[in-house]
């Protein structure tokens, strides 16, 4: 990671470029979910364009073949992992009498084809987009000052665009610690990606049994 790291002149320009669309994103006129896919979609090629525009490859943002196969082993073998531990908790709180499902209720399209695109934008499209910004560029950039700097730094950036009011998204928090020493583990941005994409698609699912028990 070191010897590739991405320089602070690409990082600054992507960065202000993913601000602008998700800004100029407001505005389409079209359904919020699909647009947020688009911009999303948008912002990955912004990154990744910049990186190989600026260093001749993508080494600097995470996305190195010579490191792919262990972020990829990182991301699924931490994912089972944390399954294990969060199926372990629900074990212990159903044996307690607590109902589990229902701590994982959301609001999820009404539709068919909502509920399809919200795994495809929550659960691949954006875990996506969010790795190349909070881990590609800024835990990289802020790497070279240590690693308590680039967790701090890129952690509180993605917990504050997730932060509803005032309340804390601890589910954030704590992933955004993993997905930096996931990435530091590996040297890949697959293993963050893959750890985001897992996590985020469980949730929609725990979600989604807990409304057809509702309804059933």
């Amino acid at each position: 990671m070191e010897s590739t790291r991405i320089g602070l002149k690409p990082v600054l320009i992507a960065l202000t470029a993913v601000a602008a669309m998700e800004a100029g994103g407001r505005w389409l006129q079209a359904e919020p979910l699909l647009a947020t896919g688009l911009i999303r979609l948008i912002d990955i090629i912004i990154i990744s364009g910049l990186a190989f525009w600026f260093q001749k490859n993508l080494g600097g943002i995470g996305l190195c073949g010579k490191t792919a196969v262990a972020g990829l082993r990182t991301g699924v073998f931490w994912s089972a992992v944390f399954g294990c531990l969060v199926l372990a908790a629900a074990v212990s709180l159903s044996i307690g009498g607590i109902p589990v499902l229902p701590l994982f209720r959301a609001s999820l399209p009404a539709s068919q084809q909502q509920l399809i695109l919200l795994f495809i934008v929550g659960g691949v499209i954006g875990p996506v987009a969010e790795e190349l910004v909070y881990r590609g560029l800024i835990y990289t950039f802020l790497r070279q000052w240590g690693i308590i700097i680039a967790v701090s730094g890129s952690t509180l950036l993605f917990v504050l665009s997730h932060l509803p009011g005032s309340a804390i998204p601890v589910p954030q928090l704590v992933g955004g610690i993993v997905f930096c020493l996931a990435y530091e583990r590996s040297k890949s941005l697959i293993a963050p990606i893959i750890i985001h994409m897992l996590g985020n698609t469980a949730l929609f699912s725990l979600a989604l049994a807990h409304q057809l028990l509702m309804f059933a």
